[in-house]
């Protein structure tokens, strides 16, 4: 059904000087097959610029070593730009704008095709010119590999300097559209990898309220982090606090942990360490922040021993720092272990330390950028074990790509986060076990030095789908992935982008009706996910849900204070991340009230067995049409990121009622390993008839139980 409206705006009687939207003509709200589609042509129906007609692109510009970001090439220069200009570029290139081919609004467009022959360190600029009968405030979403700034008639108004895979939504700038001519530019630089881009108008504020309203209704906001769910209703339960920072703190959280005396540590990516006092105030404007240590080079997790010491990890080094004379500041700082490799690549990051029962230290190694080179530096890509006593290394498990998050559940079994591309299809979390590979191929370079060499193989084969099907046709490589597969897939877009750390509830229900559950971050979304394990003949798997989203910034850190909140490190330069703040500490704290979700799900010989947090409306969950379920799977292959794969609907058959009304039985036919099955919940509705706070679940399944 069309929404039938006219613009009426309060401002229609402000003069044209000062730029305000013009009240439109009639439209109407035109639905699409999602929301950019029907973003632009609702846009369309009323008048309004949606950005819609041709492209053109110029370049490719030089951008060797970044250099192109802050360069102000020809086109910058340009008022106005003119299609006729030619230019001189990267290696003396010579080039005009050209059309740009096969360009869709709203869809991840790649750049690199244009270059076929120069596909790294390059800046592209792309151009667009439009006519508006009117005045207009238009927002646009933009994604992007890597850099990108944005020019408005020759003005900039946007320049951002990432280092990422393209995806929707990620940045967001507003025009001020002139009635007459306009001209838009795009200014897109690569630093390794891809090189794409993403661009689509948003739905303007002064829209009709009614359109604005089934516009969420259909598809979800960009950046609610989540299909269902929203900021408002998830703070009904869970309540956020923002800590204030001095002037003087630049809080790039890169580990968080508590000291027995009850007060916070705080590592940053600047190389300092904040000790952070009464972190648990009522007023959080109590708490007060000391810069406890600095001169560290890049420090991203630490591990607090006891209220002297604390181990941190830096790039190239484990380093253990002692607080001697107990002022609150440390005194020494002592390397414990660097037996891993840097070479300068920026990407070689280094994230830990958890720590086992026998006071074992683990560590997870980044692999560097882009291309061959990966692992050119011992054991990247690995995950290596630090004697506690000696410092001794011991390498432990590889195939690592991006693991930011390395952690121990609270009965002793080691898991670590890892993020999307090369080789990683989506963001994931894996069980860590001794000798074992976890996808991505760099790090083999290292196994004929570990101690697993001639008893593991240094070549694996790709192509095939993690479910064990060839997906490209007969001669495509059959069976499972060589691989130790995710316990957890986090499904891209939906459950986050950058995925950080893990942590487990042990606050005993101070924290709600989760205990026992891991809890994870996520860098781009700005958002806390919730995962909830199940270990059937020795393997993990298990399910994800949203959680908690509307933070001020990238989730980088957790930690769960004596008190039984949730204190969240955050930080987003490098990749950028919803929230419009650069780093800080939040904390999240439960008010008491139990929200109606489900509370677990676990995998049965029949199907899944749901567990909700409040007894349910049995006439809401008896009915099969409760519950739409598909179930999808990823190739195992070494392109940056893979799209979820072989999607298929699922039968789902409504088994029975536990008599306390809490669980739900279902039969699923015919499931397969390896798939991650993707559940929404159609009105299902609690006893006392409230409404399932995230509607929405996705369960990767490892193995049937008998």
């Amino acid at each position: 059904m069309l929404v039938r409206s006219l613009f009426v705006l309060a401002l229609t009687a402000l003069p044209l000087a000062a730029q305000t939207p013009t009240p439109f003509d009639k439209g109407e709200y035109v639905k699409k097959g999602n929301r950019a589609d029907t973003i632009r042509a609702t846009l369309a129906s009323f008048g309004v610029p949606n950005l819609e007609g041709k492209w053109y692109y110029a370049g490719p510009f030089d951008n060797t070593d970044g250099q192109g970001f802050d360069a102000r090439y020809a086109p910058e220069t340009e008022k106005p730009i003119n299609l006729k200009s030619t230019y001189v570029g990267k290696n003396g290139q010579k080039f005009g704008w050209k059309e740009l081919p096969n360009f869709q609004l709203g869809k991840i467009y790649d750049l690199a095709k244009l270059f076929p022959n120069d596909k790294n360190d390059g800046v592209v600029y792309l151009l667009h010119e439009f006519d508006s009968k009117v005045f207009a405030r238009l927002p646009i979403s933009l994604g992007s590999d890597d850099t990108i700034s944005v020019f408005h008639h020759g003005e900039r108004i946007l320049h951002a300097n990432h280092v990422r895979p393209a995806a929707p939504d990620q940045d967001s700038t507003l025009l001020k559209v002139r009635e007459g001519k306009n001209q838009l530019m795009l200014k897109i630089g690569q630093l390794g990898g891809g090189w794409e881009v993403y661009v689509n108008p948003e739905m303007p504020d002064y829209a009709p309220p009614q359109v604005i309203k089934r516009l969420d209704k259909d598809y979800a906001k960009p950046n609610s982090n989540s299909s269902t769910g929203s900021y408002a209703n998830e703070a009904k339960f869970y309540r956020v606090a923002t800590f204030n920072t001095p002037p003087e703190c630049v809080l790039e959280v890169g580990g968080l942990g508590f000291r027995p005396d009850g007060k916070l540590l705080a590592c940053t990516r600047r190389g300092e360490v904040w000790l952070v006092d009464n972190p648990a105030a009522e007023n959080i404007s109590d708490a007060k922040f000391t810069r406890y240590a600095s001169g560290l080079h890049e420090s991203l997790g630490l591990y607090v021993v006891d209220n002297k010491t604390t181990y941190v990890v830096q790039r190239p080094e484990m380093t253990k720092l002692v607080d001697a004379n107990g002022d609150g500041r440390a005194d020494e700082f002592l390397t414990f272990s660097d037996k891993w490799g840097v070479s300068g690549d920026y990407h070689e990051f280094a994230f830990g330390p958890a720590r086992d029962k026998n006071g074992d230290f683990f560590i997870t190694l980044n692999v560097g950028f882009g291309g061959g080179h990966q692992a050119k530096s011992p054991w990247r890509g690995w995950c290596i074990k630090i004697d506690g006593k000696t410092g001794e290394m011991e390498p432990w498990a590889y195939g690592l790509r991006s693991p930011n998050g390395i952690n121990f559940s609270p009965d002793g079994e080691l898991f670590y986060t890892d993020n999307q591309g090369e080789w990683v299809a989506t963001n994931k979390m894996h069980h860590i076990k001794k000798g074992k590979f976890y996808g991505h191929q760099a790090g083999l370079l290292w196994v004929k030095h570990s101690p697993f060499a001639g008893k593991v193989n240094d070549k694996v084969g790709y192509g095939m789908m993690y479910d064990g099907q060839p997906p490209f046709g007969k001669t495509s490589p059959k069976g499972m992935p060589e691989v130790d597969p995710p316990c957890i897939w986090f499904p891209y877009g939906r459950m986050g982008q950058s995925v950080s750390e893990p942590i487990w509830d042990t606050t005993g229900g101070k924290f709600g009706p989760f205990p026992g559950q891991c809890f994870v971050g996520d860098q781009t979304k700005s958002m806390v996910m919730r995962v909830d394990l199940q270990k059937t003949d020795g393997i993990f798997q298990g399910v994800c849900f949203p959680f908690r989203s509307g933070l001020q910034c990238g989730v980088n850190r957790l930690a769960f204070g004596p008190d039984g909140s949730l204190y969240v490190g955050q930080t987003n330069r490098g990749w950028g991340s919803v929230g419009g703040k650069p780093y800080g500490l939040e904390r999240i704290s439960f008010n008491g009230i139990v929200p109606f979700e489900v509370q677990t799900m676990k995998a049965t010989k029949e199907g899944f067995d749901l567990t909700f947090t409040k007894p349910v409306d049995p006439k809401s969950v008896e009915k099969a049409a409760a519950y739409s379920l598909k179930s999808f799977t990823y190739v195992y292959t070494s392109q940056y990121g893979y799209p979820e794969t072989d999607t298929q609907g699922e039968k789902v058959e409504v088994l029975g009622v536990s008599a306390d009304g809490k669980t739900v039985k279902l039969a699923v036919p015919d499931r397969r390993i390896g798939r991650v099955y993707d559940w929404k919940f159609n009105d299902v509705k609690s006893a006392d008839g409230e409404e399932l706070l995230h509607a929405e679940a996705y369960f990767t399944l490892n193995a049937i139980p008998k």
